[in-house]
């Protein structure tokens, strides 16, 4: 965000917003139509509060993509700033524990939300971190959000005349009523007016401020509408002036910037030059853009993204240009990849695969991408489909590929056809595809219901210096193996190991130290349950470490599993439902224990006489639990059963299961 912030009046909403913001409110939405000055409004709030605050976050603009991107969207936006503000590489963290390392007194400005966004999905980004405020903007009406709502319509005279910049008379306060005050408008004018005093000249001009843009296009420097042109054809997102000197082959341009910038058509955010939405509207109207949107094309495969905006510029011209869709997506994709959002790049690869030029390459990274998303079969059927094309370096990949997503499944049988039997015992040749096979082979004994031979394979297989997330992937692996192989001292110091290594790096909230936190938890747990109950567990690990540690939360979920906790199955299901909270709070979806609070409250379910209730819940966990766990199993085992009896009390016919094949191999 700049450092400043221009005038744009509206004493009162200023004032409106820090009282809302400040009291009983932690969210309030600034609507309205384009050009009417949300933006602006919660950049001046932001400028003129800025010490009621430890920090200011603005991400956005948004509007432009669907509802059901924004939350990676989001995700993309908070690394780039979290990464700057902390000097630390935050990918791999997921959303939850990213919002995490933001200020308790934040505010978040989240500019231009798209129309039609579930309140679900705004809720997950402002109930993580209490105590910090967000401003969020949007054209759209959104009283479904159920937050406080500052609509936004046009400026009183006296603000209008401010802003139109000409001297106080009849004229000029004829043509701020004419324009309805629209702040965007009345800039317009002013600009091309000059301080006219002259009432004709002010009566004869635009009333709306596309009108006003229009006139003011026809006199800017060919250089000026150039730089236009190239913003029509990218995505309505800040973009380096570096790329904008690339695409237009002068070095010329940060005069062009200046001379847009002084009739407000673009702004500068961190450097980057952001064309007002208004602006773009009528330059994709009023400009041909054909060989710009190739230039753009060729600029950005020839530069590969590096942030969100640049991604975000790649996916919109990607649209726009089919020859060059593959290569501009491929670094889009490989970005999620690195934030483990596993869900939006199998989208972007589903996108790259629908081009029809894709290689062995894109569906293995497909598969990997769907495997990540729980889509085993999809994950198995493009990574056989690799198989066609893959030369012999790439054919041993592919067929891992399918025999992990056919190892997800429980199809031992299968995994073991296309892969174990006839490569599961050749090494790679080469680091650190050598290290990734030990993995994959140590996870498929352990799901095979073979832990000790899995941490076996392991035990010296991590090199002793690099800090790389393989290498603490492989170690994280080997903990866990150790912990199911009930060698609890063993993996509670290794995984203390994968831990002290994230920490060193600044990077204690990545996915896989969270994971490590908890392997510690649960062999600590187990290990001191042996002396105490799980309830005097929790108060006694929440005193010392806090209410969200891994540790408390372990305690807290053993304790509210426990058999005599469900002894009145509807209070169970009350505490239980306020414990998944804390969990999905803390570590968000898919984890050990929030499968565990599901399975209790199935239980409980069951004990009311619910069966249809608890068959659902159950069929939720079941396949996560064969992925992560293996088929044999207890906890996968229990799943199973109670499923089948749940669905038998129902009525409804049974799950039929994959064969579970060899028990042996790999």
């Amino acid at each position: 965000m700049t450092g400043s912030a221009r005038f744009v009046g509206r004493r009162r909403e200023l004032s409106a917003i820090h009282r809302a913001l400040t009291t009983s409110h932690s969210a309030l939405v600034l609507q309205g139509p384009a050009g009417i000055g949300k933006t602006a409004l919660a950049e001046q709030y932001a400028h003129r509060f800025r010490s009621a605050y430890s920090d200011v976050i603005r991400l956005g603009p948004f509007g432009h993509h669907p509802p059901e991107e924004f939350l990676s969207q989001f995700h993309l936006s908070l690394v780039r700033v979290l990464a700057a503000r902390l000097g630390i590489d935050v990918s791999g963290i997921t959303l939850n524990r990213l919002l995490g390392l933001c200020a308790e007194d934040l505010l978040l400005i989240v500019d231009d939300i798209p129309a039609e966004l579930p309140p679900s999905r705004l809720n997950r980004l402002l109930t993580p971190y209490g105590g910090s405020a967000a401003l969020i903007t949007t054209r759209a009406d959104q009283a479904a959000w159920g937050f406080t709502t500052l609509e936004l319509s046009g400026l009183p005279e006296d603000e209008g005349i401010s802003v139109l910049g000409t001297a106080d008379h009849p004229a000029a306060r004829r043509l701020v009523r004419r324009c309805g005050g629209h702040p965007f408008a009345l800039r317009a004018v002013g600009l091309a007016v000059e301080h006219a005093d002259d009432d004709a000249e002010l009566d004869g001009r635009p009333e709306t401020a596309v009108e006003a843009i229009r006139a003011l296009l026809d006199e800017l420097s060919p250089l000026a509408r150039q730089l236009l042109r190239l913003a029509a054809v990218l995505a309505p997102v800040p973009f380096p002036v570096d790329f904008a000197v690339a695409a237009l082959g002068t070095s010329e341009v940060p005069q062009a910037v200046h001379e847009l910038a002084s009739l407000d058509f673009v702004s500068q955010v961190d450097g980057d030059v952001l064309m007002a939405a208004l602006v773009r509207t009528v330059a994709i109207a009023q400009f041909d853009t054909g060989e710009l949107l190739e230039r753009a094309a060729e600029v950005l495969i020839e530069t590969p993204p590096d942030g969100d905006f640049l991604l975000q510029h790649a996916r919109a011209v990607a649209e726009r240009a089919p020859d060059h869709r593959a290569r501009l997506l491929r670094p889009v994709a490989a970005a999620y990849e690195r934030l483990g959002d596993w869900h939006a790049a199998g989208e972007t690869h589903a996108l790259i695969l629908s081009t029809g030029e894709a290689a062995a390459a894109d569906l293995m990274a497909a598969a990997r991408a769907e495997i990540g998303c729980g889509l085993y079969a999809e994950a198995a059927g493009h990574a056989q489909a690799a198989l066609t094309l893959a030369d012999e370096q790439d054919r041993h990949a592919a067929a891992l590929i399918a025999a992990q997503a056919f190892d997800c499944q429980g199809d031992y049988a299968a995994a073991d056809r296309i892969f174990w039997l006839d490569h599961g015992g050749r090494l790679p040749r080469a680091e650190p595809d050598r290290l990734s096979f030990v993995v994959a082979a140590a996870r498929a004994r352990r799901l095979r219901g073979r832990p000790a031979e899995a941490a076996a394979l392991l035990e010296g297989a991590t090199p002793e210096s690099p800090s790389d997330d393989l290498t603490q992937s492989a170690r994280l692996e080997y903990a866990v193996s150790l912990l199911d192989a009930g060698r609890l001292d063993r993996a509670r110091k290794v995984a203390a190991e994968v831990i002290t290594a994230y920490r060193a790096q600044g990077r204690d909230q990545h996915s896989q130290c969270v994971e490590a936190e908890l392997v510690v938890a649960e062999a600590t747990f187990t290990l001191d349950v042996r002396a105490q109950s799980p309830r005097a567990l929790e108060a006694a690990y929440a005193k010392v470490h806090g209410l969200d540690a891994p540790l408390t939360l372990t305690a807290r979920v053993m304790a509210d599993c426990a058999p005599p906790s469900l002894g009145d199955p509807a209070h169970a299901l009350r505490v239980l439902a306020a414990t998944e909270q804390a969990v999905l709070r803390v570590l968000g979806y898919g984890h050990r224990l929030q499968h565990r609070v599901v399975h209790a409250m199935a239980a409980a379910h069951g004990r009311l006489g619910e069966f249809c209730q608890q068959a659902d819940l159950l069929d939720t966990i079941l396949e996560p639990r064969i992925s992560m766990l293996g088929l044999t199993h207890p906890e996968t085992v229990a799943t199973t059963r109670d499923l089948g009896t749940a669905l038998a009390r129902c009525g409804r016919p049974g799950r039929q299961l994959t064969s579970a094949g060899s028990q042996r191999t790999p």
